[in-house]
């Protein structure tokens, strides 16, 4: 199949700038960008143990191509994808149906096919992040202090799993007044969501914090936000990025910090689980990013 790195544009499936048309089953991770990305080589080092012939590809998709997506030549070779940042709310309307676990979140990271091929929605960003958080704090939750920086899809995701954690006293802080608008919206209708509140990332950050979520885009600095060092005895931040290309960071004195690869693996996985079911090739995966 050669190349990793897939594009759409104009309604064709391009591979090196050449249009290409597939012929066996394959599944990709959509993005814009999506160069960065380590799911291809996750994801088939997976596919390699579990001696499935899949191959997994990088496609990049600009928002005005996507929906695109559904209507490509050889389209219906393209199994399942990942789905990462800025489509995972703008694929909704591209899926038959959704996930309970999408439905809930609102956002898709991950897109399968049922039995007549239709396309389904899944999010498996929220369990990864509710694994992660077990692993990198405990299983008891902070009682207070607990801060997501972002309002989109991926702090969603975030607030989804730390709910489900047991967290209390949640605070998002926005970065847009529309954004927010949206975030507020949803919250209405999540069970568990009048114990979120919003304020603007502007308000300059919250003295007593102990853990923070990440979920800014890549090219929006996190430091700025949070405190120059942090009074609480243990301070954690999940950066839910990972890759080079990142904006320069000069995080505060006294706090860990665990970036998205985590996260990436354990998501992953479950949307491994989600296509081909158990086994999910754990140490084959960890082992290639490791590489």
């Amino acid at each position: 199949m050669g190349g990793r790195v897939l594009r759409i544009q104009g309604g064709r499936l391009l591979r090196d700038d050449q249009d290409w048309t597939p012929r066996e089953p394959f599944l990709a991770v959509i993005g814009d960008p999506v160069a960065h990305s380590l799911s291809p080589v996750m994801q088939a080092a997976a596919l390699r143990e579990r001696g499935l012939p899949h191959r997994y590809l990088a496609l990049e998709v600009r928002a005005e191509d996507l929906a695109g997506l559904r209507t490509l030549p050889g389209n219906e070779f393209l199994v399942g994808a990942n789905v990462t940042a800025p489509h995972k709310a703008a694929v909704v309307p591209l899926c038959d149906r959704l996930t309970d676990a999408a439905g809930r979140i609102g956002v898709v990271n991950t897109l399968g096919r049922d039995a007549d091929g239709n396309w389904i929605g899944h999010n498996t960003d929220s369990g990864g992040l509710l694994m992660v958080l077990s692993s990198a704090w405990g299983e008891t939750p902070p009682g207070q202090g607990i801060e997501v920086l972002g309002s989109g899809g991926a702090a969603r995701a975030a607030v989804d799993a730390l709910l489900r954690w047991g967290a209390q006293g949640v605070t998002v802080r926005f970065h847009t007044r529309a954004s927010a608008a949206l975030f507020e919206d949803w919250l209405a209708e999540l069970p568990g969501g009048d114990a979120v509140r919003l304020r603007p990332l502007e308000d300059g950050a919250t003295a007593g914090s102990c853990l923070w979520i990440n979920a800014l885009a890549r090219d929006v600095p996190a430091s700025p936000w949070l405190p120059d060092v942090v009074s609480a005895a243990r301070a954690l931040l999940l950066d839910l990025r990972y890759g080079p290309g990142l904006p320069r960071e000069n995080f505060p004195l006294g706090l860990d910090v665990v970036d998205g690869l985590p996260l990436l693996v354990m998501q992953g996985g479950l949307s491994f689980a989600w296509w081909f079911g158990p086994p999910v090739p754990w140490q084959g995966m960890r082992a290639a990013l490791a590489d």
